[in-house]
């Protein structure tokens, strides 16, 4: 009989305790930073989608959760209960048949058979494909350094086929340092910084996080302004391009965040992979100099966000 009544006893402090608990956090969630309160909505929409089977946004909205819990240290504090089952998943999808998961598994084992020179050229293509959606963003609030990019392609132009200036490569060194800082800020992680397209969307800086991009892009642009500033000439010496960048240039995160249904279907997404391994064949033929400032300049013009 004691220890009937311990037990009843103990189970009721359990309770009780658990309560406390329960309303403790409560009290701490109605005083959460707004950074906090957007992982903890996001990690629900991809836990959601995931359980629709939806693996594409799944991982659209948990990429979204754990960049603002692993960028912010307050959100990162408020949001530890969340975080490790977070992290389990991303990783999980990571092996599932997503098309970022199968486009970048066959952009890796090309870039294999090419050159240092050749990957390269790739991905200077690729990435003056996102000049205009990048301009863009740019009149967003704290978002000024996207319209970089303009300026960032057009002394690479140069860099193919003179030496830079000490004036161009104290810049792109500045630029660099200033990219870097721009991916952890608020400006990039705020959904109120975004612009509408012409067919009535919004497209938003935080459509730069899905599948590492903003990160991929600036390990990418990175080593092309250390071997630029050597000399491109010497690029094949220099360190492996980070082709892993290439395949972020379909924008997955804008598409599935403001289409419905199958991501492969979408026109856009479709023509994206048709230029990736269209610039693929270009590089494979060794072009000249010329080429290669005529291809990236045709792109500089291009809005990939629409059909054509």
């Amino acid at each position: 009989m004691a220890g009937f009544l311990k037990n009843l006893f103990s189970g009721k402090a359990e309770k009780e305790t658990e309560e406390e608990k329960r309303k403790k956090q409560e009290a701490v969630w109605e005083e959460k930073t707004e950074l906090t309160e957007n992982a903890e909505v996001c990690y629900r929409k991809g836990k959601e989608y995931q359980r629709k089977g939806d693996l594409e946004r799944a991982r659209l909205y948990l990429e979204r959760a754990s960049t603002l819990y692993s960028n912010f240290d307050q959100v990162f504090d408020e949001s530890k209960v969340l975080m490790e089952d977070c992290d389990e998943q991303i990783g999980a999808l990571e092996e599932e048949d997503l098309i970022y998961n199968e486009l970048l598994e066959q952009v890796t084992e090309k870039a294999e058979e090419l050159s240092n020179t050749q990957n390269y050229i790739w991905g200077l293509l690729s990435v003056s494909r996102l000049q205009v959606v990048f301009e863009r963003l740019s009149v967003c609030p704290g978002c000024e350094i996207l319209g970089e990019l303009k300026k960032v392609l057009g002394v690479f132009c140069q860099g193919l086929n003179h030496e830079l200036t000490e004036e161009e490569r104290e810049y792109l060194q500045d630029f660099i340092t200033r990219f870097y800082d721009f991916g952890d800020s608020e400006c990039f992680a705020d959904t109120a910084n975004q612009v509408s397209v012409e067919d009535g969307k919004a497209l938003q800086v935080f459509d730069m996080n899905g599948n590492s991009m903003f990160t991929c892009m600036h390990i990418f642009l990175d080593k092309c302004i250390y071997a630029f500033c050597n000399g491109f000439e010497t690029v094949e010496n220099a360190e492996p391009a980070e082709t892993d960048f290439i395949p972020c240039t379909l924008l997955e995160d804008y598409h599935l965040r403001t289409s419905q249904g199958d991501i492969r279907e979408i026109p856009q997404i479709r023509e994206e992979i048709a230029r990736i391994w269209s610039d693929c064949e270009f590089a494979e033929a060794e072009p000249d100099v010329q080429a290669i400032v005529e291809r990236m300049n045709g792109y500089r013009k291009l809005d990939i966000l629409h059909s054509f």
